[in-house]
């Protein structure tokens, strides 16, 4: 009753008030995991708290303990299906998500062992298992399991080399095309 009534009179407070309560996100992912997300008020804080972030963490998502992010939750988006294990480290623009097409092999969502590094952009699509102590390069795209303690990184970069190359930004600006240099406008 008391947080119905500060939540219509202020917002801010009504959630550093859930936050307090729960223990913080965590623990208001656990709740809405335990009850089935039968309090609207508590899963709309949850979906925009990461919002603001540019993320989506499911909270139906499994975390043996909640995982470090050192650069916060930038672009993270981790499917409602996924099972995260103990002590993961989740760096920006991860996605760890389901692959819901009928019809493959590996439909369903990836469950993450203990101790898993994952780097910058890396992709983790599918019902795939990441054993434990693995390492997982930014931007690498992972879609088949990985056995304990082993490394997926990015292929290989391929580099065309070319005579020349016109690398200026064109916009369409005032009806005329102009391109960007030396912090100006210029008309082509």
């Amino acid at each position: 009753m008391i947080l119905e009534i500060v939540h219509r009179l202020a917002p801010p407070l009504s959630r550093a008030l859930y936050l307090r309560k729960h223990k913080g996100i965590w623990g208001i992912k656990d709740h809405l995991y335990q009850t089935g997300a039968k309090n609207d008020r508590l899963l709309q804080m949850y979906d925009s708290y990461f919002a603001k972030y540019g993320s989506w963490i499911g909270y139906s998502s499994r975390f043996e303990n909640a995982p470090y992010f050192p650069h916060l939750y930038y672009g993270v988006f981790i499917s409602g299906q996924a099972s995260i294990g103990d002590n993961v480290v989740i760096f920006q623009q991860v996605t760890i998500g389901s692959n819901t097409l009928n019809g493959r092999n590996s439909k369903g969502s990836p469950v993450i062992g203990n101790n898993v590094y994952i780097g910058a952009g890396a992709k983790i699509i599918g019902n795939i298992i990441i054993g434990d102590n693995c390492r997982i390069g930014a931007n690498a795209v992972v879609y088949e399991d990985m056995p304990p303690n082993s490394v997926a990184v990015q292929a290989h970069t391929r580099i065309i080399q070319k005579t020349t190359l016109d690398n200026r930004f064109y916009i369409y600006k005032n009806e005329k095309w102009c391109y960007f240099k030396n912090g100006k406008w210029i008309e082509d």
